[in-house]
């Protein structure tokens, strides 16, 4: 690409800098930075100045000494290093504008000579997003429906909550607890892992110990020892242990299977939730399953329509966003812990992990996160969707009740709750949860409607009017954390979770 010249001229009215700018992929703008003789004589002259107050040179009172003593006790070199550390960045800001270019973080410099002095520095700018015919995006909302056996499942697990146990003299069954002695080995690991008089329920799909061993407990009866071995399932969690192979020593000393109470009105009373009979009992549990599926509905609709918003962008952002939302998953998994190097390093020797694996492990989820973020706050801009300081109020109050568990507390102990999230940041923080909250809304209600329906008038977002074409122009906001987490999870985080991350 053809770098472009600029006027030499810049915003602050110096006639010293010559300018040429260059856009890059992923929202980068290479900038060259030509500085005349005679400032950079001035910056050395001031260098020499604070050197001279700052090096004790036999002979000279502090700031005494002359240029050319200076120089020869400290070297040319170190009073240009001097020189540049101050006048880069001043040149730097000077250029950005007046090129009108946007940073959003830090550049990288090069120092590409000293005679003349040209600097470049490749520098991270506002994001740009198209989100195409957006309004035209369909998707049909999926229809939930709860099944007698979803109704039934449930009614047995709330029956088992209540379950007596008895002794039996078979083998091992399903839904039965076991008494055992384990000793467990797994490949590569030289210390096995011993439990004595163990107690464990055999639940079709549950995980006991290590996935697999629950199912080769059947049809085995008091007794032992029993060798099992198995190999664990390729994509384990725990890399370390995929695919290595478990060797189990079982010696059962009592198998119990579960009694339930009966299904009936009796059973239904003895709740204490104000059941009359069976019947009622059984229409809550039909209606909650009902709330929850619809629920689960939406959030996969959500995302669903989300990544189609996403998939149909033109989305162009530097690496920078992706670095610091990796910044931010890290710090989430290690429980702050990444907050300081010595809490980092031993996080992550406790995870048998180094840093460089664990970004690059991120970095994908990180990469989506951002587009989501990206494509989204688009959307709230193209839509105009605003969020008043009472729905963040209202927002907050929320929150307060969700912390206080529904429950009555003292109205000390509320504000004290309160001002968890009454801050400039975590209003911040609120607001915009809240607004790309809204904008998912929107979309929903975009994607949703049917074919051939009739279409709301097309709008034309504040951003994109009176659009240019300068350099560093961004087309779209850069995100903020709390836009960037919202992306990743439609849902409101819980209350406590946002607590923690506002002390």
């Amino acid at each position: 690409m053809t770098m472009q010249p600029a006027a030499r001229t810049n915003a602050r009215g110096f006639s010293d800098l010559g300018t040429t700018t260059e856009r890059l992929p992923r929202s980068r703008v290479a900038l060259e930075i030509e500085v005349d003789d005679e400032r950079l004589e001035a910056s050395m002259t001031k260098a020499v100045q604070r050197i001279s107050n700052q090096v004790r040179i036999p002979g000279f009172r502090p700031g005494k000494a002359p240029r050319n003593i200076v120089e020869r006790h400290v070297g040319r070199g170190a009073i240009l290093q001097e020189a540049l550390d101050e006048l880069i960045p001043d040149v730097y800001n000077e250029a950005l504008e007046s090129e009108q270019i946007d940073a959003i973080a830090q550049p990288e410099f090069d120092l590409k000579s000293t005679e003349p002095l040209v600097v470049s520095a490749t520098v991270p700018v506002r994001p740009s997003v198209d989100l195409k015919d957006y309004e035209s995006l369909r998707a049909p909302k999926p229809e939930t429906e709860v099944t007698e056996a979803q109704v039934e499942e449930t009614l047995t697990n709330l029956r088992r909550r209540f379950a007596t146990l008895e002794p039996v003299d078979r083998a091992v069954d399903w839904n039965d607890t076991v008494r055992a002695d384990v000793t467990v080995t797994v490949e590569g690991q030289q210390e096995p892992h011993v439990e004595e008089d163990a107690e464990f329920a055999v639940r079709e799909g549950s995980v006991v110990s290590l996935p697999g061993f629950v199912e080769r407990l059947r049809g085995l009866e008091r007794g032992g020892p029993y060798e099992i071995e198995f190999n664990l399932p390729d994509d384990f969690q725990a890399e370390e242990l995929a695919g290595k192979q478990a060797s189990y020593s079982v010696t059962i000393h009592e198998v119990k299977q579960e009694v339930l109470p009966d299904l009936d009105d009796e059973f239904a009373t003895s709740l204490d939730e104000g059941f009359e009979d069976l019947a009622q009992l059984t229409e809550r549990v039909r209606a909650d399953l009902r709330t929850q599926l619809e629920r689960d509905a939406e959030s996969t609709y959500q995302d669903e329509i989300i990544d189609l918003l996403v998939a149909t962008a033109e989305l162009d952002y530097p690496d920078v966003l992706v670095e610091r939302d990796i910044d931010r998953l890290i710090d989430q998994e290690s429980n702050h812990a990444s907050h300081t190097e010595e809490g980092l390093r031993t996080w992550l020797e406790a995870i048998g992990r180094s840093e460089q694996e664990l970004r690059e492990s991120l970095r994908e989820g990180a990469e989506l996160n951002v587009r989501r973020a990206l494509a989204l706050g688009e959307l709230v801009s193209a839509e105009d969707i605003e969020v008043e300081e009472q729905n963040v109020d209202d927002e907050i109050d929320r929150l307060v009740d969700q912390m206080s568990g529904g429950m009555e507390v003292e109205e000390a102990r509320r504000q004290a709750i309160r001002q968890l999230f009454d801050t400039p940041e975590g209003r911040a923080s609120i607001r915009s949860q809240v607004m790309t909250r809204r904008g998912i809304e929107r979309l929903s209600e975009i994607c949703a409607q049917e074919e051939g329906g009739e279409e709301r008038p097309r709008r034309t977002s504040r951003r994109r009017r009176g659009r240019g074409a300068e350099a560093g122009e961004a087309s779209a906001d850069e995100p903020d954390e709390a836009s960037v987490a919202e992306a990743e999870d439609s849902e409101q985080p819980e209350a406590s979770e946002a607590a923690e991350n506002e002390t």
